[in-house]
């Protein structure tokens, strides 16, 4: 494939037609617009360079402003066809190798990573990263960039990573930054409580929840709605727009699980949040802002289920008993009426803010009961990243984790014939390569809608001064302290009775270090 961007001087057109998604003056703010001004810039940035031309130059020869000429080069800008033509000329290139959404063959990468949608998905702004500041790092080195996004492709296309896995991450990332907590979420539902003259209660009124959307939004709620499609028999709900909306339920839900729908129905509607997720859970995500309007949406449904203020007083007085009380803790869930999962996720929320706990995280584990397999299937990490972290598929997490052992214990309970809600449990652990300890309680409990599946949720805070002040059980001496790894995989330890899988990947890389040690003993020698 010949390169786009001729070095030879063939005869230019005289009036040439402005290229496809570019206005007349080059304000067009779509995506095809942003990528003729990301290519443009980065076209001029590299021509001008290979010349030996500096900004001033290049901007005589056209006649153009320098710091216009620079606001073209970084993506700020996109001119006039009488001005493109002009750097055509000043450049000796064609017009239309300028306005060609080609780049160079070693910069092909950067065409499928520009005309492939990616950027105008990842929402870069919330990051601090701008448009312009991208391409100022693409045309600073656009070989090396495009070597690096190259790179990239390859190993999305090895390990089948596709954008709605890049948008769930982003969307986790942006939450982690933001410690889960926002207060504009909070006041909201403030504001939605005192309007509609809603008294904080623990337990969820289905039945006003239910009435509020008939009522102000006009809903039809069809509670086997989903029971006579057998492909969506296993979804939660499906939520349908129309003149008269629509909200298809799963008839096996529980009435925790049907308040938390309902309540989100009600976020997207008082946020007024439209671009929106109409599965539960998702079969499909095409934004960025589809999934943050579902986890608004789904912040405004659990601040409105369950109430901080109320949950804050509660907490308090188990924070201050001097033992781990695993019942009390139940006890607290129960009185909310809340499926664990969510109950430990609004903790996450609040706790940092209002016990100052910062240095954090949050974990959900799936089971399939009977086997040894356990995955990673929701994970937080607020300040600093810890052990407990989704790595490979076909590893083995730590046995020695609380919340393996819960899910151990309420698979041996229920296979010995007990009906069991929930396990709770609680440890301090040392993380053997980092010498970190956390302080993690953990609930354990069959998953409603899918049988023979359990699920864990943990919540786990750094001990330091900050959880010595706020949790008076944390050093209680019949909690468990045990030291702990990653997976069996990558673990060092050796008098591990608890080991599910030699260590593998441990000894190869010791292996590698050896060697590196060898290499450089060799060299000095």
């Amino acid at each position: 494939m010949s390169p786009a961007v001729s070095t030879s001087a063939p005869p230019v057109p005289v009036s040439p037609s402005p290229p496809p998604s570019v206005t007349g003056t080059g304000s067009s703010g779509t995506p095809g617009g942003q990528n003729l001004r990301f290519i443009l810039g980065l076209k001029l940035h590299q021509l001008r360079r290979k010349r030996g031309l500096s900004l001033t130059t290049l901007a005589g020869r056209a006649g153009l402003a320098v710091s216009y000429l620079n606001e073209i080069e970084k993506g700020k800008k996109y001119p006039k066809p009488e001005k493109i033509l002009a750097l055509a000329r000043a450049l000796e290139v064609p017009f239309d190798d300028l306005v060609s959404l080609q780049l160079e063959e070693q910069l092909h990468p950067l065409t499928s990573l520009l005309t492939s949608g990616i950027l105008q998905e990842i929402p870069l702004e919330l990051f601090g990263v701008t448009p312009t500041g991208l391409l100022e790092m693409m045309a600073g080195a656009p070989d090396r960039v495009s070597a690096l996004f190259d790179t990239f492709v390859k190993i999305a296309r090895r390990f089948d990573v596709k954008i709605e896995h890049l948008l769930l991450a982003a969307m986790r990332s942006y939450v982690e930054q933001n410690k889960n907590y926002f207060e504009d979420l909070e006041q909201a539902v403030e504001m939605f409580r005192t309007n509609s003259g809603w008294a904080r209660r623990p337990a969820p009124d289905l039945a006003r929840l239910r009435e509020h959307l008939i009522s102000a939004h006009g809903y039809v709620i069809e509670d086997d709605g989903l029971s006579r499609h057998a492909e969506l028999a296993d979804l939660r709900a499906v939520s349908l727009d129309g003149a008269t909306p629509r909200l298809l339920l799963n008839p096996r839900l529980g009435d925790w699980q049907r308040a938390f729908i309902l309540a989100r129905e009600i976020g997207y509607r008082q946020l007024g949040l439209r671009e929106r997720i109409h599965t539960s859970p998702h079969l499909k995500v095409e934004s960025f802002d589809q999934l943050l309007n579902n986890f608004r949406a789904s912040y405004f449904a659990g601040a409105l289920l369950l109430d901080r203020t109320l949950l804050v007083e509660d907490l308090r007085a188990f924070f201050a008993q001097k033992r781990w009380d695993g019942a009390a803790l139940v006890a607290i869930l129960t009185k909310y009426q809340s499926t664990p999962e969510m109950f430990f996720h609004r903790l996450s929320q609040i706790v940092p803010r209002f016990f100052g706990l910062e240095q954090m995280y949050f974990l959900r584990f799936d089971h399939t009961r009977g086997t040894a397999q356990f995955r990673i299937g929701k994970e937080l990490h607020y300040q600093r990243m810890h052990g407990t972290h989704s790595i490979g598929v076909d590893e083995h997490y730590c046995r020695r984790w609380v919340s393996l052992q819960s899910l151990a214990e309420l698979d041996r309970r229920q296979r010995d014939g007990e009906t069991v809600a929930v396990v709770p449990g609680a440890q301090r652990a040392q993380f053997h390569q980092t010498r970190d300890t956390y302080f993690s309680m953990s609930l354990a409990y069959p998953q409603g809608l899918t049988p023979g599946e359990d699920a864990c949720v943990t919540i786990g805070f750094l001990v330091n001064d900050a959880l010595r002040a706020a949790v008076k059980f944390w050093d209680d001496p019949a909690l468990p302290s045990r030291l702990v790894g990653d997976t069996c995989e990558r673990c060092a330890l050796t008098d591990c009775a608890e080991r599910a899988a030699p260590p593998t990947l441990h000894e190869r890389e010791e292996r590698r270090t050896r060697r590196l040690a060898a290499v450089t003993a060799l060299a000095e020698s």
